[in-house]
């Protein structure tokens, strides 16, 4: 396992810790006899499907999360590659998707944990991220997302062994 993909896996953790924290139901995707969505290396099939806890659950609603460096490059590189863009492919299966993107060098002011929900991003447009405190149909508290951010710099400057 390569320190990119160590790096995934630990977004994905703690991206679905702060769902359950959220009182969220979580539980992984899968498609029945059905092989996961790839382009290259990346995998662009959901992680997860999650549902609001208790009576009366909410929709469920599919999330997909991904580590990058440098989210705003990600992004701005996405939106240059058009109809190739992963973005783009995973919108075509799953057009209600939340990508959640992971950093652990954030851009000034932004959180390491953004949500760029598909069904709202206009192909040709520049694809946008939220933190993911900020989207209102999820409900996720800040301080939920803040000690995660506190535990995933932890995490991912032992993996850089900064």
């Amino acid at each position: 396992m390569d320190l990119l993909e160590a790096k995934n896996r630990v977004a994905e953790a703690l991206v679905e810790s702060i769902f359950r924290r959220a009182r969220y139901e979580v539980t992984p995707y899968r498609r029945e006899g059905l092989a996961p969505l790839r382009v290259g290396r990346e995998d662009l099939s959901p992680d997860f499907v999650v549902r609001p806890a208790g009576e009366g659950q909410g929709k469920e609603l599919l999330v997909e999360v991904k580590y990058h460096p440098q989210i705003g490059q990600f992004m701005s590189v996405e939106s240059q590659r058009g109809e190739r863009s992963l973005l783009q492919m995973a919108r075509r299966q799953w057009p209600d998707l939340y990508f959640v993107l992971v950093t652990d060098r954030p851009e000034p002011g932004r959180s390491c944990f953004q949500a760029c929900l598909l069904s709202t991003w206009a192909p040709g447009a520049a694809p946008a991220t939220v933190d993911l405190a900020a989207v209102p149909e999820l409900g996720i508290f800040a301080h939920n997302v803040g000690d995660h951010e506190e535990l995933s710099r932890r995490i991912f400057a032992l993996l850089s062994g900064a």
